[in-house]
């Protein structure tokens, strides 16, 4: 989920109103949750499982629930999903590995893929380790760093501007599936004043703060600078919530030919009802009229609907959104396993996710 710098710099504009909801800036993200996992607790009360959403989607490992191989969920993509989907290569670091750039290239090369590319964990999220590889020497560094056993790609560079989130949602048995939300997505930014340097605006903002760091090592070179009145002065180019991602409820462009497209994508998933797709786009525009959008990843049970985090939407719409997806989710899951789909029990999720935390751990710091 990367962009070029020249095309962030010409062609982003600095969404109006505020960037943040005004709860994230007040409650800290783990305090936020504690509602959800009390939700998602009476919920599985209720359905008689804690881990029944991992059936929601049978084919993605866990039902995409966490954890899962982000490779693994692309090859599930039909005709229509990968005339959309960008390309990728999977490599896999092996111990007797002596010329693992050799390898890469090659790969690299029979995908009909070229530098720049972006590479990502398999088994990643909220953006951990993904970075911009522009030459063999960035993707001999980026090898470096990933031990024996492990898994990336390398993904064609989506050179286009929009980023959104689409979630969508199709109950088993029925014949059609909709977008229930969708967002669009803007990297980490500073509005100037005029007076303050681009250090300044970050320190006197309470959600960038603690990601300072990040910011500067990113773009060293106009860290001290002062952005003209009202010009955005992008931090960093991964549009991660982690390291503060601006999101727009974008509910208003999705159209009859846009949920059409994205419907019959998902169709094309063997039994796939529940997740959201992260796309690129020209223009809002052209993505509501379903043309000149790309896919990027494939996000299944474990995924959330992104509108809940725009500007000025408030605690109790936040949550009410939460709750009602994972009722969806639950629903879903029941149904499915009603249909003889298998749930992955706790035991397997605890393995999942202390697997994926080891992994990030070693991953690289995103660009």
């Amino acid at each position: 989920m990367t962009c070029t710098p020249q095309a962030a710099s010409l062609q982003f504009r600095p969404t109006e109103g505020e960037r943040y909801p005004a709860f994230k800036r007040h409650i800290p993200e783990r305090l936020f949750y504690v509602l959800p996992a009390l939700m998602w607790l009476a919920l599985a009360i209720r359905y008689r499982s804690l881990t029944l959403p991992s059936a929601a989607n049978p084919a993605m490992e866990a039902g995409g629930l966490w954890g899962e191989s982000k490779s693994q969920g692309l090859d599930l993509f039909g005709p229509q999903g990968r005339t959309r989907l960008a390309g990728f290569v999977r490599l896999r670091r092996e111990a007797a590995d002596i010329a693992p750039l050799d390898r890469a290239l090659t790969a690299m090369a029979g995908a009909g893929l070229d530098f720049p590319v972006v590479a990502k964990p398999d088994r990643g999220y909220q953006g951990w380790g993904v970075r911009l590889i522009r030459q063999a020497e960035d993707l001999a560094d980026y090898l470096a760093v990933h031990p024996p056993g492990t898994t990336i790609l390398l993904q064609e560079l989506v050179d286009l501007p929009g980023e959104a989130g689409i979630f969508y949602l199709r109950h088993p048995g029925q014949a059609r599936g909709r977008i229930v939300s969708m967002a669009f997505v803007y990297p980490p930014h500073v509005v100037g004043d005029g007076r303050s340097s681009v250090a300044r605006l970050v320190q006197a903002d309470k959600i960038l703060r603690p990601n300072s760091a990040i910011y500067r090592d990113r773009h060293p070179e106009s860290w001290e600078t002062v952005p003209m009145p009202g010009a955005a002065h992008i931090l960093t180019n991964a549009r991660s919530a982690r390291l503060g991602a601006v999101y727009r409820d974008a509910q208003s462009f999705v159209t009859p030919e846009l949920e059409a497209v994205i419907d019959e994508i998902s169709r094309e998933i063997p039994d796939f009802h529940f997740g959201r797709f992260d796309v690129r786009f020209r223009s809002a525009e052209e993505l509501a009229a379903a043309r000149s959008f790309r896919i990027l990843e494939l996000n299944g049970a474990g995924a959330e609907m992104l509108h809940i985090w725009s500007g000025g939407r408030t605690l109790r719409q936040a949550y009410r959104a939460l709750w009602q997806q994972y009722r969806w989710l639950f629903a879903i899951g029941d149904a499915m396993r009603r249909r003889g789909a298998r749930v992955v029990g706790l035991r397997g999720m605890i393995r999942l996710q202390r697997q994926q935390e080891a992994l990030r751990r070693i991953y690289p710091p995103s660009s």
